[in-house]
This record gives structure tokens, C-alpha cells and sequence, in this order.
């Protein structure tokens, strides 16, 4: 796998981890391992950082946009959502630093990782010198504190409104609140408004993975989001069917 090696800071600034404005360094921590993000936790505490722990990579695609974080930390095998789809999802919505945590046995998953858009790797378990060195040197100079890191994302079509990084949908100015596929989904018909979708092309994009052969899902979360959203599939306003191939978005006034 790639290697890193970054320079290793003197003693007196190994820990210096805060950006040029001096405001604390937001780190999103995707750490399964409780005594090993705790252990973290107190290694960096009092350097002027703020970490955000998640348990598991689901949790962590909801938050990265709530803690709007930094940059984002995490071990090469986060539980619920694989290393390279959280790398991946992630970066549809953030262009932040993503540093992936390597252990013995995680050279593949890494590799992955880093095509999908990881900025860099680390040694783990955690050598602080070597990580403050990277939580350093991974922003660009100007892009910490107010005014830096994640930023906002908005998708406006017509009456909807999409807040990539809040995790939220508006529809005529109120908040609806979606689950994860459906968030997905939405962003997905969204970028492609008044464009056919393909089921196939939908799933790929929102599961990351190949279609099978039989399988209602994708129905079922277009039917609860058109709930969500007010809509039917008899008098749609906003999601069409298109029968034997998919779904199109309509957010023009009258659908």
C-alpha cells in the first residue's frame, strides 16, 4: 500500500494541532474500539482539539455533517458501512481531509480507501507525534476555524432544497426530515432533476453495490419518501414513475 511517512515534529510542537486561527481543530473519530478512542481522547486533550466520536461508520454519515468537522479519522475497518463506501459517501458531500487509521492486515482495505478519495494513512494503534503531524499538515493553510473546513452544500430545485452537509430537505421552505437511503436518494434524483433514472443506476449510486435480481427496496423507499414529501404515485408532484425503467424528478411548479 502507499506509504506515508510525514515529518516528525520536534517535542515542543508535537502536539501542536490547531490551525493558524487558533480556534480548536474539529476531528470526526470513527474509532469501534472503545479503549482505543478513549486512550485518544485523553492523549490529545488540552491541545486544542474538539473529536466527535462515532462507534461505526453509519453513525459517522450522519454526523459528518451535524459536527461539521475538520477533518475526519478512521480505522480501516469501521462496522456497519464499509471503509470504502463511508470514503466514498463522504465525499460526495465534503472535500475535508479523511486520514484512515492502519493496523496489521488492512493494507487492502486501504488501498480501496485512498481511490475512493482518502486523503492520507496513519499507524495504528496511534503514534501521537505521527498523528499530529498529519492532522497538521492535511488542512490547507487558511481552512481551519469559522469560514473553513466542511462549509455548506445546497441542491435548489423549484420547492425543494436540499442541505447536503445539515443532513435536511425542504419542500416549500419546511424541514423533512429522511433516513440515509432516503437522503441518498433525494440527492441522487435531485442532481439529475427532469432526468430519467434508471433502477439499476439509482441502486448503484445510493447501495454502492450491484442490483439483484429481485428485489422491491428501491420501491419501497421511493413510496415513503413521496409519503414524506406529499406526494402519490397517482398525482405526483415531484417523483414520476416511468414504467419498466425508473424514476424521474419533476420540480418544476405543477410537476
Amino acid at each position: 500500500m502507499p506509504a506515508v511517512t510525514p515529518s516528525i515534529p520536534g517535542p515542543a510542537e508535537a502536539l501542536e494541532v490547531s490551525g493558524a486561527a487558533g480556534t480548536p481543530l474539529r476531528i470526526l473519530l470513527v474509532e469501534p474500539e472503545s479503549e482505543q478512542s478513549h486512550q485518544l481522547v485523553l492523549s490529545l486533550s488540552g491541545h486544542d482539539v474538539d473529536i466527535t466520536v462515532c462507534v461505526d461508520g453509519a453513525e459517522a454519515l450522519l454526523r459528518v455533517g451535524m459536527a461539521r468537522p475538520d477533518t475526519v479519522l478512521t480505522s480501516a475497518d469501521p462496522s456497519e458501512v464499509e471503509l470504502e463506501t463511508l470514503v466514498r459517501v463522504m465525499r460526495r458531500v465534503t472535500d475535508i481531509p479523511i486520514l484512515i487509521g492502519v493496523g496489521t492486515g488492512d493494507s487492502q482495505r486501504a488501498v480501496r480507501a485512498l481511490a475512493a478519495g482518502a486523503t492520507a494513512c496513519v499507524s495504528r494503534p496511534y503514534r501521537i507525534p505521527e498523528l499530529a503531524a498529519l492532522l497538521r499538515g492535511a488542512l490547507p493553510p487558511g481552512e481551519h476555524g469559522e469560514g473553513g473546513g466542511a462549509g455548506t452544500a445546497m441542491v435548489r430545485a423549484g420547492a425543494l432544497e436540499l442541505d447536503t452537509l445539515g443532513h435536511r430537505l425542504f419542500v416549500d421552505g419546511v424541514p423533512v426530515d429522511l433516513a440515509l437511503r432516503e437522503f441518498g436518494i433525494m440527492d441522487f434524483l435531485l442532481r439529475n432533476d427532469g432526468r430519467v433514472v434508471g433502477r439499476e443506476e439509482l441502486w448503484t449510486e445510493v447501495w454502492h453495490k450491484p442490483l439483484p435480481p429481485v428485489n422491491n427496496t428501491i420501491a419501497v423507499h421511493i413510496r415513503r419518501l413521496r409519503h414524506k414529501l406529499g406526494d402519490s404515485e397517482a398525482r405526483p408532484r415531484f417523483i414520476h414513475t416511468v414504467r419498466g425503467i425508473g424514476y424521474r424528478l419533476d420540480s418544476s411548479p405543477g410537476g
